[in-house]
């Protein structure tokens, strides 16, 4: 049996943040959970390792031990393997999302080959600086020593310790108890059981991972973007080689959880994030971003915003439009240039085209809400009380027409351009709600008479 550890209680000074340092997301994902998957497919279980600032209900599906006080990796490790009975202990950082389950499961086979008790993944590092390094005595190991505690001779070395290791868990339950904390930091290093096993005869062995990395851990902000970069591309790859166009990939930012269908096309510059999914046959772009919505087959999004949206098959979005959080686009609906819609539910044929507000709305089919059109939904009177405006079937709105809520335009009804309705439109009736046109004759220049 073989239990996972992944150690993420680490505060991350160097990140310069309130936030945990594994919780900083690279994708639009906590970077903790990329290193949960190099491990979690190989291992019986999984144990999390969290500090008391991080909430246990993110890592449902886990074992979660609470460190409470910072007192090192080794005492991490101490208290993720409480009450645990298992074989060997397989353990990695919540700050090393670049490790693949490929890498992992090399290095579980080199242990096994090589009968060893204890193991790590050693690498090649073109910049060590913050990294443990490895010592040796000709090609045996001799020990890893810590930035802070290594002389200037250390320090140039530049093969480093990744944070990966595997113990027989019988030795490790016994060395755990000998670390000690008297070092620079104060703190009980994991690295030293290496040592200690290697004091009482134990074989320790390195694998050296074969391939490089441009980082080996998130330390930082500037890392966090070497690892995000790298973890992009991964994504943008997995979509094209499934049948998606994506014109300069450079441009874009993908999350990790967003669903992309065959035959679809992403323009330069897009943000997609969340959840969002995406059907086949689409345009997004370009410079679209699209937050935790779902875009149905055939439809366009350009140069707009669409959050927490479901959009209908064959729906076009944009230029320049603002789609709010909980609105529904059943079919072939239009959202045009400058238009904000929020809340609202548009049927199968409704055409906002541009420069209106469309808020608490229900829009029947073939709606058409002509340029300038605003809902006013809010009623002051009431707290922060939003009225609702329905729109029945076949109704023509003029422009500049201003819509009080709570209101109903009933089936066919049209609103005269310029009008401030309030009240109840009937059926196949047009509503005119307008001060009287006055002109003044000659008034101009009287004006400029009394000017002169």
């Amino acid at each position: 049996m073989i239990t996972g550890v992944v150690l993420g209680a680490g505060i991350g000074k160097r990140m310069h943040s309130k936030v945990p340092k594994v919780l900083h997301k690279i994708c639009g994902r906590e970077m903790i959970f990329y290193a949960i998957d190099s491990v979690k497919d190989i291992v019986d279980s999984v144990v999390v390792v969290i500090n008391e600032s991080m909430s246990k209900e993110l890592f449902e599906g886990f074992e979660v031990r609470v460190q409470k006080t910072p007192l090192g990796t080794g005492d991490a490790l101490k208290v993720a393997l409480t009450g645990i009975d298992t074989d060997l202990v397989l353990v990695t950082t919540g700050d090393n999302p670049l490790f693949e389950k490929e890498d992992i499961l090399k290095f579980y086979n080199f242990f096994k080959e090589t009968n060893s008790d204890i193991s790590f993944i050693s690498a090649e590092a073109d910049d060590p600086t913050n990294l443990g390094r490895v010592l040796r005595s000709g090609d045996e190991f001799v020990k890893i020593v810590e930035e802070a505690d290594a002389t200037e001779e250390e320090k140039a070395i530049k093969e480093i310790n990744t944070g990966v290791y595997l113990f027989k868990f019988s030795l490790l339950s016994k060395i755990l108890e000998e670390l000690s904390n008297n070092n620079a930091q104060g703190e009980y290093y994991l690295t030293d059981t290496l040592t200690i096993a290697k004091d009482k005869g134990y074989k320790v062995t390195v694998y050296k991972l074969p391939k490089k990395l441009p980082i080996y851990g998130v330390n930082n902000r500037f890392e966090l973007s070497i690892a995000e970069k790298i973890i992009q591309e991964k994504i943008l790859k997995k979509h094209m080689l499934n049948g998606v166009t994506i014109h300069n990939p450079e441009t874009q930012k993908i999350d990790y959880f967003v669903e992309i269908e065959n035959d679809t096309e992403i323009l330069p510059g897009c943000v997609l994030e969340g959840k969002t999914k995406i059907e086949s046959d689409c345009v997004v772009g370009p410079f679209a971003q699209i937050i935790d919505s779902h875009i149905s087959k055939g439809s366009i999004v350009k140069q707009s915003i669409v959050m927490n949206s479901y959009v209908g098959e064959n729906c076009s979005i944009g230029p320049f439009a603002y789609v709010r959080p909980e609105n529904i686009l059943v079919r072939n609906v239009k959202i045009g240039t400058f238009v904000e819609v929020k809340k609202s539910k548009f049927d199968e044929g409704a055409k906002v085209p541009h420069l209106s507000y469309i808020g608490d709305a229900t829009v029947g089919k073939n709606v058409n809400i002509g340029a300038g059109t605003i809902t006013c939904n809010f009623s002051g009177l009431e707290g922060n009380k939003k009225n609702p405006t329905l729109i029945e079937d076949d109704v023509f709105i003029g422009s500049h027409s201003t819509l009080v809520a709570p209101l109903v335009i009933r089936k066919g009804a049209y609103t005269a351009a310029g009008s401030v309705i309030t009240q109840e439109v009937p059926e196949d009736s047009l509503a005119i709600a307008r001060a009287q046109q006055v002109n003044k004759i000659g008034w101009v220049k009287r004006r400029k008479g009394q000017n002169g």
